[in-house]
């Protein structure tokens, strides 16, 4: 060799990784993963939507006329005030199917091949699919968390469809049974705020679960800023005003003649209830606002509780992760099994892996939320597999590509 002779590039200079966040590839493919991940998602709420109106259809319709203009309008509004709640639960699967949509055409139509000869590495193409990460993320973060929950408040207030009449918070009278750490409760709600109790029994028990105290009252306020209930026009009975040849039941009961229920007409009694937990009673977690959720799932510690809300909060922050996190997984199996051709046989199983990643996301909401997983493993388990998953499928396309 001369001196004159150009000298040769060193082999991990020729293999550096340079991401190109706006390069032709990158635009390109970004803009084939978007509009695929929209027709799929379209055609899943079009299903979704069709299950959804159709048992509630006529309830739609006639609260806004019975035809023309006007009622298909109201039809339109109340399907655009659904699609949040609609879309979200499906949204990352419906991503990871529009990866593998956008990967077998370009497998199919030479593409992989030439981008590959040109000497980009597996790590170099996913430079769309991360910006489609962040951007669908965003997204399924912004209509779980926020325009889910601000659309059911208004079928709520319009008492538009099934859940808002069910779920409107103007309409009591419906006795619930509420678990207290001291006891049981029966009453109506009014859920304000602040939220008023009406026509309300309470069953203390003592630390062996012993009937102490029975409290019967008409009306009950909080009293501010702390955990005692004002009750109004009632009676209560406690086993020092009850005879030793009285009958319990006909006390608990209410039946006794008076001599063992004490009347009164104001009583101050200690109840274990959170007014901001009353004044969303009865509503499904994902319907919760978002500042709404974040102060329940700070008290969401008592002994009754199984982390409902807090296994909420940690799934809405893990759904900003999932999109992406499909999306890698989609496209490294891709890069493995749908590198040259497209067969039957790969396509099935990377479809069947995503649909398992699908599943398993659920699977890890309804733990967390029944309380047999921790809320932080339940909301963030499945984004951080899929990511371990992605990276040893590409250790093993890297590994390929070098043999």
């Amino acid at each position: 060799m001369t001196e004159n002779t150009p000298s040769v590039p060193d082999r991990t200079e020729l293999r550096r990784i340079h991401f190109a966040p706006t390069g032709r590839h990158t635009r390109y493919m970004l803009a084939g993963y978007l509009r695929h991940v929209l027709i799929v998602t379209s055609v899943l709420l079009a299903i979704a939507l069709t299950i959804d109106l159709w048992p509630q259809f006529h309830l739609i319709s006639q609260s806004h006329g019975r035809g023309g203009l006007i009622a298909f309008w109201g039809i339109l509004r109340f399907s655009a005030l659904r699609t949040p709640d609609l879309v979200a639960p499906f949204f990352p699967f419906a991503t990871f199917l529009g990866v593998v949509w956008t990967e077998v055409v370009h497998t199919q139509s030479g593409e992989r091949t030439l981008i590959w000869n040109s000497g980009r590495s597996p790590v170099q193409c996913l430079m769309p699919v991360i910006l489609l990460g962040v951007i669908l993320g965003a997204a399924e973060f912004a209509m779980d968390a926020y325009l889910g929950p601000a659309a059911m408040s208004v079928q709520m207030h319009e008492r538009l469809g099934l859940d808002g009449e069910r779920l409107d918070r103007t309409r009591s009278g419906d006795n619930h049974w509420i678990a207290l750490p001291n006891g049981l409760l029966r009453t109506e709600i009014e859920y304000g705020p602040p939220p008023v109790l009406h026509n309300l029994t309470f069953y203390r028990r003592d630390a062996a679960g012993q009937l102490t105290e029975v409290d019967m009252a008409s009306v009950a306020h909080q009293v501010h800023g702390t955990n005692r209930w004002l009750m109004q026009g009632g009676r209560y009975w406690t086993p020092q005003i009850e005879s030793a040849g009285d009958d319990v039941s006909r006390a608990i009961s209410g039946n006794s003649s008076g001599e063992t229920m004490i009347p009164f007409p104001t009583r101050t009694v200690a109840l274990d209830l959170d007014p901001l937990w009353l004044s969303v009673f009865g509503m499904e977690v994902q319907y919760l606002p978002m500042s709404v959720l974040t102060a329940l799932a700070r008290s969401d510690r008592g002994p009754l509780s199984k982390g409902l809300y807090r296994t909420r909060l940690h799934v809405l922050y893990g759904e900003a992760l999932l999109p992406g996190a499909m999306a890698l997984l989609a496209a490294s199996l891709s890069m493995l099994l749908l590198a040259y051709g497209t067969s039957m046989t790969a396509l099935v199983g990377i479809l069947f892996a995503g649909y398992l990643a699908h599943f398993g996301a659920k699977a890890s909401l309804l733990l967390g939320e029944n309380g047999y997983m921790h809320p932080l493993v339940a909301g963030w388990l499945v984004p951080f597999a899929l990511f371990a998953a992605t990276s040893v499928v590409l250790l093993v396309v890297e590994r390929q590509r070098k043999g």
